[in-house]
């Protein structure tokens, strides 16, 4: 027994070696990675479509799963939404059917008015497993609409390259968060526009702590810069 005890010592203080080395190969992520981690809000695609009767919106998005703004990220998950907002309110009142068709497959539905009552809303569940979003058609009766869908988010940057550009504005107040091991925020990164300049988009990009404190980017995705910023603070 006591040759048992003195072959099986040296074989544990090898194999925690082992484990010990291996652990200390993984390589450290970069800041950027651990904001990637801190995302609960990130716009994946916006898709639209419109005619006399509908302004059509498909949003996809990775986000928690009840977004409050309190500097955690918690319970993240792929969430998209289907929203149609009619010309006519008469329009309200109908249900419809609806086909949503991608390359690799197609999933249906319906879609009724949602609680506010000023557009008709539904979710839309593992619309990953469809492929490359290309068409949506309604369906009331016998009658049948077909929407061509257009994905909006801009081509030269997306939501992840939205979010690179921010922090490198906000570089030093970040770095030196993490190295104190003081950030407390979680981030935020949706698609906007602005009225005066129809079809013109730009991301927006929030560092969250909570609602009153918070630093900000408007990224232009053309050309890469940040046209705004602001950093709110609580009083």
């Amino acid at each position: 027994m006591k040759k048992f005890f003195k072959a099986i010592i040296p074989f544990t203080i090898v194999a925690s070696i082992i484990v010990a080395c291996v652990g200390c190969t993984q390589p450290k992520k970069t800041t950027l990675e651990l904001l990637a981690d801190r995302t609960s809000y990130m716009q994946n695609s916006m898709y639209t479509a419109n005619d006399e009767n509908f302004d059509v919106t498909l949003s996809v998005i990775t986000q928690e799963e009840h977004f409050i703004a309190d500097g955690k990220t918690e319970n993240v998950m792929e969430i998209s939404t289907l929203v149609l907002t009619p010309h006519n309110v008469d329009l309200l009142s109908n249900t419809y059917e609806y086909t949503l068709t991608g390359s690799q497959s197609s999933v249906s539905g319906s879609i009724s008015k949602n609680r506010l009552g000023i557009n008709l809303a539904c979710k839309i569940n593992d619309i990953s497993t469809l492929g490359d979003l290309q068409k949506l058609t309604l369906t009331l009766g016998e009658n049948s609409i077909e929407y061509e869908l257009t994905d909006i988010c801009p081509e030269e940057v997306d939501g992840s390259g939205a979010l690179e550009i921010a922090y490198n504005h906000y570089q030093q107040k970040i770095d030196a968060a993490f190295e104190a091991k003081t950030f407390d925020r979680e981030c935020y990164v949706k698609l906007i526009t602005q009225t005066e300049e129809e079809g013109k988009y730009y991301w927006y990009v929030s560092f969250i702590k909570d609602k009153g404190d918070y630093w900000a980017a408007v990224v232009d995705p053309q050309t890469k810069e940040v046209v705004n910023a602001r950093e709110s603070k609580p009083e």
